[in-house]
């Protein structure tokens, strides 16, 4: 309690007062990467994507002369023990100021009360599971995939004016259940008729039967709710079996991984996506490419931005606190921002700890592996 009083008298200072240069020194972000394990494949993209925002925020003094932020890195392999103890070391270790981590929600839940009950600023870089922020200790930078799941399948509709459509689903999956319960609510409210589910599992390798299983629902569209190694199998046994119908997928198709798997069975399939390189409509969004692609030889994705991101939000708000800051007058201070200043969106929106952008980006790939927008076509 006494912890959360000095939050708050710190946010009203912040309020009413200009705030000091910082002190000088050196201002250190504890980083739970995820470069191995189950989503190793989108954490490097995260780490680099919060090392090259400390390299830009020091190179343009952005926190002042003499003034650094550092990124120290623990590698948890998205397991849930691992992560916990990282942000517990990074939680005794007092040069230590905050923490960002967690691409898997489940991981993220677990890690939250534990940073709120020491007092510990955390910055949610990948998790998609709603409810996570808990302002002034817990932020999210992650753009939530379910409304944008939602709008992606209503302009579908809209263009394709399907009649029926079937689900993929991955049962084992809650956030993906969520996704798909308020898509499948939106679209019957729109009069288009569930076919049916298809559940899968998130281990599953071999999706020729439940492909079968969907196309016997003589479906209109299919759509896809399901973890990336799933959606992949899914749309190869459905070309393959010779569905030539609309297919909807979601944000795990992203990656330029994705592509080279899938190749022409991939091309035209919608989906929504926060962030694309090959899409940069603003000059900060051009610069990050550019500086990203020089630094590590390939483009920025989604996961990269939310590094990115993340990073610069904290130095947003050690800039907003100013003097020697605390953990306490660090988390008032980003519980007063509004938005994330230095984005790659094009706006940024912070409500109640979470972001958000403006609109819905549908992209499809190109048969020359682009990310281009979603033509409308069937």
């Amino acid at each position: 309690m006494i912890r959360y009083l000095a939050a708050g008298a710190a946010l009203l200072l912040a309020a009413t007062a200009e705030a000091a240069p910082l002190a000088p020194g050196t201002y250190t972000v504890g980083f739970v990467s995820e470069v191995t394990g189950p989503v190793a494949f989108a954490g490097l993209s995260y780490l680099h994507g919060a090392t090259l925002a400390a390299a830009e925020i020091n190179d343009a003094f952005y926190l002042g002369s003499g003034v650094r932020i550092a990124v120290a890195e623990k590698n948890s392999g998205s397991d849930a023990a691992r992560t916990i103890q990282d942000a517990t070391q990074f939680i005794a270790d007092r040069s230590v100021i905050a923490v960002t981590c967690c691409i898997l929600s489940a991981v993220a839940a677990s890690v939250k009360p534990i940073t709120i009950n020491a007092g510990m600023p955390l910055v949610i870089y990948g998790a998609t599971m709603p409810g996570l922020p808990a302002p002034p200790l817990v932020y999210s930078m992650t753009v939530l995939p379910g409304p944008k799941d939602t709008a992606t399948a209503l302009a579908v509709a809209g263009a394709v004016k399907p009649k029926t459509v079937a689900y993929f689903l991955a049962a084992d999956n809650d956030a993906f259940k969520g996704r798909m319960a308020a898509t499948r609510t939106a679209l019957e409210a729109a009069h288009v008729t569930t076919a049916g589910v298809v559940s899968v599992l998130t281990s599953d390798t071999d999706f020729t039967a439940a492909a079968t299983q969907a196309m016997g629902m003589n479906p209109d569209a299919i759509l896809i709710y399901t973890t990336q190694a799933p959606a992949v199998g899914i749309i190869a046994a459905l070309r393959q079996r010779g569905y030539t119908a609309t297919i909807v997928g979601n944000d795990v198709l992203s990656p330029v991984s994705v592509f080279r798997k899938l190749g022409p069975a991939v091309v035209g399939v919608p989906f929504p996506i926060g962030f694309s390189a090959d899409l940069a409509a603003t000059p900060a969004a051009r610069d990050f490419v550019a500086a990203y692609t020089a630094q590590f030889k390939t483009a920025p994705d989604i996961y990269s931005a939310q590094g990115y991101e993340a990073i610069w939000f904290i130095a947003q708000g050690l800039k907003a606190a100013g003097g020697t800051p605390t953990r306490d007058s660090l988390a008032a201070a980003l519980a007063a921002q509004k938005e994330v200043e230095h984005n790659v969106y094009g706006g940024e929106p912070i409500v109640g700890g979470q972001i958000d952008t403006t609109g819905t980006l549908i992209v499809a790939w190109s048969p020359d592996g682009r990310l281009v927008p979603w033509s409308g076509a069937p």
